[in-house]
């Protein structure tokens, strides 16, 4: 496997005899820490590649060259947490700020009706969390947008109103209160939208008439979710934060069949799915590990081993990336991969 490195740096160039030298500047790479992340990503329907990030803002890859949004040139806020295309063309984030929504000139930010969720209890235990935040957005068949939030459960809204869903699921706390966190939401091939809940709720079905629940008493390792998947057999793939007897789990349509490290999974702690088009399905862990299934065996990448992924996404030429903690971004071409984390800067 090779590693190919863009070029970060001038180079100080001179002639044989030291005349006519020309100096540049150097520039310093960036920094990055753990509260650095690319949260989430989409490939558009021109082909171009959108990142989302925590701190940076937006990244928008045309295939030659980065470009970065931000609060300097107009962006709602530079924390987002998910990413998606509308039907008509436009891209929306789930940011801290709630909604914002891009029409390819201007940025315009839609705030979620407020729900008060504080207690002294919470407050003490997770101050710097905002319940009202957007965590994940879809929009389903028929125009509507689902999102959910970072303790208020999730909202339905039709472009014009907000509903409030599953606020008072999960596990309720001491305070007494349920702080629903919807981490991560999808539509499958049959319509029907899936919540993901990271405050012990498990996943609950919204078939467009009842929602359903499923919990371990139905067969998930854990009620703790992050990420949601449907790949090209229908099969529901969930991944849990890997606490307690978390893993990863498969719904077929009936049955839960769980995997663990155990079974070869690289780790318990699943924070993004994604199959390419070769029919790998990828696993990547924010507790810094990645794999793929294929054949029913899971294999570790190696060469990714010690990155937090966040993201997974493959562009119109075959290309797969790879986002995650500490401004991580990487391109493998199934050959060479190319860290691009610095070059994004450029």
């Amino acid at each position: 496997m090779k590693f190919l490195l863009p070029t970060l740096f001038l180079i100080l160039f001179s002639s044989c005899n030291g005349q006519n030298s020309k100096t540049a500047e150097v520039k310093e790479p960036k920094v990055y820490t753990d509260s650095d992340i690319v949260t989430s990503s989409i490939i558009d329907k021109n082909g171009n590649l959108w990142f989302a990030t925590t701190t940076e803002g937006l990244y928008k890859y045309d295939g030659e060259e980065f470009f970065n949004f931000n609060k300097n040139n107009g962006l709602c806020t530079n924390q987002i947490w998910s990413i998606m295309e509308d039907n008509n063309g436009l891209i929306w984030l789930a940011t801290n700020k709630g909604l914002c929504k891009y029409n390819g000139k201007t940025f315009t930010q839609i705030s979620l009706p407020y729900i008060d969720t504080s207690s002294d209890w919470y407050k003490g235990l997770f101050p710097t969390i905002n319940p009202n935040q957007a965590n994940s957005i879809i929009q389903d068949d028929d125009g509507i947008f689902w999102i959910g939030t970072s303790g208020g459960g999730a909202y339905k809204y039709d472009g014009k109103t907000f509903e409030n869903i599953l606020a008072n699921k999960g596990r309720k706390y001491e305070d007494s209160l349920y702080h629903n966190v919807i981490q991560h939401i999808i539509q499958d091939k049959d319509g029907n939208i899936w919540f993901a809940s990271m405050s012990r709720g498990g996943i609950t079905r919204f078939d467009g008439k009842e929602f359903e629940e499923f919990n371990i008493e139905n067969g998930l390792s854990d009620n703790m979710i992050r990420y949601l998947f449907q790949d090209n057999k229908e099969n529901i793939w969930i991944g849990t934060n890997g606490n307690r007897n978390g893993g990863l789990d498969k719904l077929d349509g009936n049955n839960f069949t769980n995997f663990h490290k155990e079974n070869g999974l690289c780790s318990n702690n699943i924070s993004v799915i994604y199959q390419s088009s070769d029919g790998k399905i990828w696993f990547g862990s924010d507790r810094e590990a990645i794999c793929y299934y294929e054949n029913g065996k899971f294999t570790t990448f190696e060469e990714l081993s010690g990155i937090s992924i966040r993201t997974i996404i493959e562009d119109k030429e075959g290309n797969i990336w790879f986002g995650g903690r500490k401004g991580n971004l990487w391109k493998y071409n199934g050959d060479n991969l190319t860290d691009l984390t610095q070059f994004k800067n450029e």
